[in-house]
């Protein structure tokens, strides 16, 4: 007798929220049985929407949701209050997937482990690049050894010029707070060791109302260097995904592999270029992990370790960028 589906809620319209209303297949083993407004509510009416076109009922009351007994698992996908939502359910009890960051400040860290610690809750975490096809191949590459000792990591993102750190904005961010969670979030899966040193700058060099350019490398503890670049630079000219150009290559001591996660995509021409993607998106993948860790099997098990890894990872990063520059 097949399993029934598990059904779970979800918390938030983040930027994955859209991929999985338009998904047009089945999901397999997870049935959506509630979405719910992210705290404070301001993504309500679109969370209106998008659980209308995937036939799921709405919740206006996030915090019933992740209390709801009926619910084992949560997909968090809230950008703007996260970590309240991954937190109030793992204290809850429930199995979590939250969408990179998970958190941002140790503090939040922190609050997320004494909530699992507390609730026994369990939480799963991983980004655009970890979950799409091509990340999956890479990890499963490296964790089976088969490129041998890892040397050099290299990973970019290039989002189009102007964007969330344009001047109008009334909030801009630096590009590396906008663009450089999945980066960190794939690095810190593909690494074996601690980070011991790090460099990092950055600068506004396409006019943008924040630092648009970040250059950063980081030896780890085993001789890894990653050398990461995010930058808010492509012109109109050059179409790119909602998650930009992103490529990034691993240099084992057997084999090397290169990564273009966003390039499984139909260019789709008419008043403007537009890229569709064919293979399933990354919020897929984690609705599987999510049934995989409600069956007994939790894929990468420790994500509070992760996301701790990842959040220092930026801390360091952000230190190393404030410090002046050495003059030569």
């Amino acid at each position: 007798m097949t399993p029934a589906p598990l059904a779970i809620g979800i918390v938030g319209a983040g930027r994955h929220a859209g991929a999985l209303a338009d998904y047009q297949a089945p999901l397999g083993d997870v049935r959506v049985a509630r979405w719910a407004a992210s705290p404070g509510g301001a993504d309500l009416s679109v969370i209106r929407e998008l659980a209308t076109r995937i036939e799921a009922p709405f919740a206006r009351d996030w915090e019933a949701l992740v209390r709801d007994p009926d619910l084992r698992a949560v997909l968090v996908l809230s950008e703007s209050a996260g970590s309240v939502a991954a937190e109030a359910a793992l204290g809850a009890g429930k199995i979590v997937f939250s969408a990179v960051p998970a958190a941002t400040r140790p503090e939040e860290v922190n609050r997320l482990a004494g909530a699992a610690a507390g609730g026994r809750g369990v939480l799963l975490v991983g980004g655009t690049i970890r979950h799409s096809p091509a990340g999956r191949e890479a990890l499963r590459l490296i964790r089976s050894g088969e490129l041998g000792p890892l040397h050099s990591l290299f990973a970019s993102v290039r989002l189009p010029a102007g964007g969330n750190g344009d001047r109008s904005s009334p909030a801009p961010r630096a590009v590396l707070e906008e663009a450089g969670w999945d980066l960190l979030d794939f690095i810190v899966a593909a690494a074996g060791a601690q980070p011991s040193r790090v460099h990092a700058h950055m600068d506004t060099l396409f006019g943008s109302g924040a630092p648009d350019t970040a250059v950063c490398i980081v030896r780890f503890d085993d001789d890894l260097v990653a050398t990461i670049e995010v930058a808010r630079c492509l012109p109109p000219s050059i179409p790119a995904a909602a998650d930009g150009e992103v490529e990034i290559e691993v240099i084992g001591g057997r084999q090397a592999v290169r990564l273009l996660p966003g390039a499984a995509a139909v260019s789709v021409y008419g008043a403007g270029t537009v890229l569709r993607p064919w293979l399933d998106p990354p919020v897929v993948s984690m609705l599987d992990a999510l049934a995989a860790a409600a069956n007994g099997g939790v894929p990468h098990a420790d994500g509070i370790a992760d996301v701790r890894r990842a959040v220092d990872l930026m801390e360091a990063i952000r230190a190393a960028a404030a410090r002046p520059a050495a003059r030569i």
